[in-house]
């Protein structure tokens, strides 16, 4: 099954972040090395998802509100492709800080009517 965008969030479909973001997959471990420095400890869970330094240029406000409607809650449904597997996957997860810089600014309501970019990061929640 092929996604239609790159990260569907809440049911809302977010645009391709420009390049440069990072997709990290981590494994957690329960504990560290022995005297020998040989690895003990086992893998705990299943691996955990990182989306970070997204950036969207040129978003226009009602694009932006759309979005942050969407992680509106502290945690959110993400539906992406695993890429080890090439299948859609679904997670939960919580966005980290998120920023907007405006680009033009409507001087007689002093309201944005364009941002020149729009940045948030995604945790996986580990559930």
């Amino acid at each position: 099954m092929a996604l239609s965008a790159f990260l569907v969030v809440n049911g809302v479909s977010f645009p391709t972040p420009k390049y440069g973001f990072q997709y990290t997959i981590s494994t957690a471990v329960d504990a560290g090395r022995n005297v020998n420095g040989v690895v003990t400890g086992q893998r705990v869970g299943r691996d955990l998802f990182k989306f970070d330094s997204m950036e969207w240029v040129g978003l226009s406000p009602s694009q932006w509100r759309t979005m942050l409607k969407a992680v509106e809650d502290f945690y959110f449904d993400v539906t992406f492709e695993d890429y080890r597997t090439g299948n859609p996957t679904t997670i939960k997860m919580y966005h980290g800080d998120i920023t907007a810089k405006p680009l033009f600014v409507n001087g007689s309501s002093y309201l944005v009517s364009q941002y020149e970019s729009c940045k948030m990061n995604f945790i996986d929640c580990g559930e």
